[in-house]
């Protein structure tokens, strides 16, 4: 895939799972846009005016809609592709491996909760929460899971495709399922 087939299937992937997940989501996107919002005392001098719901729907996304891909077996993410960038919100099941394996994108991992050994380069790491990992690109990595579920956020220099056909496919299930 080229560099505009993959930006293009991205924007596609995000409205089609942005729509899909408002299906799934507890509150509505016009409930979303239209919340409540606690204004600082500082807002109280804002001159810009408040956002539409449409404006909102264009630039904001409640990841917890979005549905979950599987990446390896127990590792479920919810995907967020931009143009340029791509954001894993990624939960690794208590027990289970992540191979190693090398991507051209360079990655930068949060570690928000849990802990677990990440393999770079044929060594172990021990990370927990508040760890941040930075994998250059092209590095070998991979995870040991142990006896808690570990949550993180990946985020990826580049869009990768690998992971968009697989957000693209998730979608379509579930919309097949409908």
């Amino acid at each position: 895939m080229n560099k505009r087939q993959v930006m293009i299937v991205a924007v596609i992937a995000v409205i089609a799972g942005f729509f899909a997940g408002m299906q799934f989501s507890g509150t509505s996107v016009e409930a979303q846009a239209q919340r409540p919002q606690a204004a600082p005392a500082a807002a109280s001098n804002a001159k810009e005016p408040v956002a539409t719901a449409d404006e909102f729907k264009s630039h904001v996304l409640h990841y917890p809609d979005l549905p979950p891909v599987e990446l390896v077996k127990g590792s479920n993410s919810r995907l967020v592709a931009g143009e340029q960038s791509m954001i894993s919100f990624l939960k690794m099941d208590k027990n289970s491996f992540f191979a190693p394996h090398r991507h051209k994108q360079e990655q930068i991992m949060i570690v928000l909760d849990g802990y677990c050994d990440e393999i770079i380069e044929g060594k172990r790491y021990r990370v927990q929460k508040g760890d941040v990992i930075i994998l250059p690109s092209n590095i070998e990595h991979g995870a040991y899971i142990y006896d808690q579920d570990v949550t993180v956020i990946d985020v990826f220099g580049d869009v990768r495709a690998d992971y968009l056909l697989k957000m693209t496919q998730a979608m379509a299930a579930m919309n097949t399922k409908k």
